[in-house]
């Protein structure tokens, strides 16, 4: 069995709605925004009314950008991850499936970051957090399995629970200067 997490905040997500592409809510959600953006369409073509037509366009425009996902799988049969980015539950792009190590456990971090841009002479830099899910091995050698925004906390948390329970193994909250294992 492959476990798929999805680590960008989408629409189902706010929605509340565990991903799945044959859901009903899944199902019952499309049909009512393509009903509405059929109806804006032709409301607006009826009546001559642009704004219906301008809303209906840009709905119909927009609704592959709202249903995007970005993600990563694992198999833990063959130790291995790979990252993906799927429409409508249909993967787009799907990278080479990399080797993971003998995972002991796994942490979320919170990192601070730089970014610096040239002003004339001098450097302008700025500081941002992130969270890190990193990975440690039976040597405490650790690897950055990928980063979420410093937002979203909550989302870090569960993604690192979700890959711990996958693989049988604890996890630990560095988020705080009082590490937490869970």
């Amino acid at each position: 069995m492959i476990l798929k997490i999805i680590f960008e905040e989408t629409l189902f997500e706010m929605l509340n709605v565990i991903y799945d592409k044959n859901s009903l809510e899944i199902k019952t959600f499309l049909v009512v925004i393509s009903l509405l953006t059929i109806f804006l369409i032709s409301l607006g073509i009826y009546i001559n009314n642009n704004l219906c037509l301008v809303i209906g366009i840009s709905m119909l425009v927009n609704i592959p950008f709202l249903l995007i996902e970005k993600g990563i799988e694992f198999d833990k049969k063959e130790n291995k991850y790979r990252f993906f980015k799927s429409l409508f539950g249909f993967k787009l792009i799907k990278n080479k499936w990399l080797v993971l190590p003998n995972i002991k456990y796994l942490s979320v971090y919170k990192a601070k970051k730089t970014q610096e841009a040239p002003m004339g002479v001098n450097y302008n830099y700025t500081y941002y957090f992130i969270y890190e899910i990193n990975i440690f091995d039976e040597n405490q050698h650790y690897f950055t399995l990928f980063k979420i925004d410093i937002t979203h906390l909550k989302h870090a948390l569960f993604c690192a629970k979700e890959i711990a329970n996958y693989f049988n193994t604890s996890f630990i909250d560095a988020t705080t200067t009082e590490h937490k294992w869970l």
